[in-house]
């Protein structure tokens, strides 16, 4: 029997996906996580009511955020990304030849259902690519004490509610420049 799954945006605007199966429904420490099948866009990951990613069109996300920034520096040859736990994103930037370093600091439980659930999604995880690292730990914490080391950093976070309310700080951000090499 199939159920709809709805995101409410604001008190006056809702998405909804018929969803042929829930796969997973429960809570991490930070979030509420959801997998399901959709009859229209496939596999699809929500965090805390709020849809992440789906297999029919996460290409368009992750493409853009991977491809974009290392196409504009000269030699990005060591990539930080913080959150990104679906892996769409390290999937998009160890295809760069250039790339040797991905490191991807997520918080938690969401690396795990990625790698069950969306395997097209988190292939490079999967497949423990060689040049990926996954850290499970706190990105605020991780940028705070990184310095002068990384090439491309991407912020790849839920919206700035809940535990990504801190990736949205001016300490943040002042954390990340010093991360950067010049």
């Amino acid at each position: 029997m199939s159920q709809w799954i709805t995101e409410e945006q604001t008190p006056h605007l809702r998405l909804s996906a018929e969803a042929e199966a829930v796969l997973y429904s429960g809570e991490s420490e930070f979030q509420k996580i959801e997998v399901f099948k959709s009859k229209e866009y496939g596999m699809m990951l929500a965090l805390d009511g709020v849809f992440q990613t789906s297999e029919r069109e996460e290409f368009i996300y992750h493409e853009m955020i991977a491809h974009v920034p290392l196409f504009l520096h000269p030699n990005p040859e060591r990539v930080l990304i913080i959150g990104g736990g679906d892996g769409g994103v390290a999937r998009e930037c160890v295809r760069h030849d250039c790339v040797k370093e991905v490191t991807m600091i997520e918080i938690g439980k969401v690396v795990e259902l990625a790698k069950q659930y969306l395997p097209t999604i988190s292939k490079a995880m999967i497949e423990n690519n060689p040049k990926l690292t996954v850290k499970i730990g706190d990105g605020i914490g991780f940028m705070a004490e990184a310095e002068d080391y990384y090439d491309v950093i991407i912020v790849d976070c839920s919206d700035p509610i809940g535990p990504g309310e801190g990736l949205f700080t001016e300490e943040f951000y002042k954390n990340t420049l010093k991360a950067l090499k010049a």
